[in-house]
């Protein structure tokens, strides 16, 4: 696990480190005016076909990450990469999102294949985790927001099926939970669908720098508004980030060959 923490500045006396580390936590924790902190869950696809769009990746998220930073610190964040040499990498485990560094493209490189859902599943179980600990210590719930981020199909999972994501995310959705599927795959509708997400919840992007650069300013427009509703005390599962408002998807469709 490589927690993206800054760096760059003097050390601290041990316990100036404690204390640095849990004010940013209760800040994150406590979310504005009351209200609930919005815990970012993002799995990203690592697998070899991602190659060729691994720059723009990595730019599009640190420039979705700088808008969550100035957009306030009441935000975690967690990163999971996956391909089929490990499907659940953990490289940012709920860390307060004011202090996360931009990811290095040496942190991104693809390989393998895409077992889609056995990473879903395994990210679903890491956030239930956290969010079953935060309530045994009595801490405030969050607002869980998991997106899941690839350009293609699943074609490796060994230990989950189609229809145990789809009971994950519909009984994880009635709880408050918000799924977002982002794809440069073919068929983005039909896989997100079998899975349960929401329609209003997925977009298409082209597999190029301007469809991935949509496709994360896009994010970035949804993570805002799902923030002020959870900042507002509000999660509601029928929430649609997009609905038929999606940038991403219709430069793909203006730019079909």
């Amino acid at each position: 696990m490589d927690q993206q923490q800054t760096g760059g500045k003097p050390k601290k006396s041990k316990k100036s480190k404690q204390q640095g580390k849990s004010n940013g936590k209760r800040q994150a924790e406590r979310g504005r005016s009351g209200g609930t902190a919005t815990h970012f869950v993002i799995l990203l696809d690592r697998s070899g076909s991602m190659e060729t769009l691994a720059d723009d990746v990595v730019g599009g998220f640190n420039t979705w990450l700088a808008d969550q930073q100035r957009s306030g610190d009441d935000a975690v964040l967690t990163l999971v990469q996956f391909d089929s040499q490990d499907a659940h990498e953990v490289v940012i485990d709920a860390a307060p999102i004011a202090g996360i560094r931009p990811l290095g493209r040496d942190r991104f490189i693809p390989r393998g294949a895409t077992p889609l859902l056995d990473a879903t599943g395994r990210v679903i179980a890491m956030a239930r985790r956290r969010e079953q600990e935060r309530a045994a210590h009595g801490l405030p719930a969050e607002g869980v927001v998991v997106v899941s981020i690839t350009d293609g199909h699943e074609n490796h999972s060994r230990e989950c099926t189609v229809s145990g994501i789809r009971d994950l995310i519909t009984e994880r959705e009635s709880a408050g939970w918000t799924f977002v599927f982002l794809s440069a795959a073919l068929d983005v509708y039909g896989e997100a669908g079998a899975l349960g997400y929401r329609a209003g919840n997925v977009q298409a992007f082209r597999a190029d720098a301007l469809g991935c650069d949509m496709a994360f300013q896009s994010l970035s427009h949804a993570s805002g508004m799902v923030r002020e509703q959870h900042r507002s005390g509000r999660t509601d599962s029928n929430l649609d980030l997009w609905g038929e408002e999606k940038p991403a998807e219709s430069d793909r469709n203006s730019r079909r060959s």
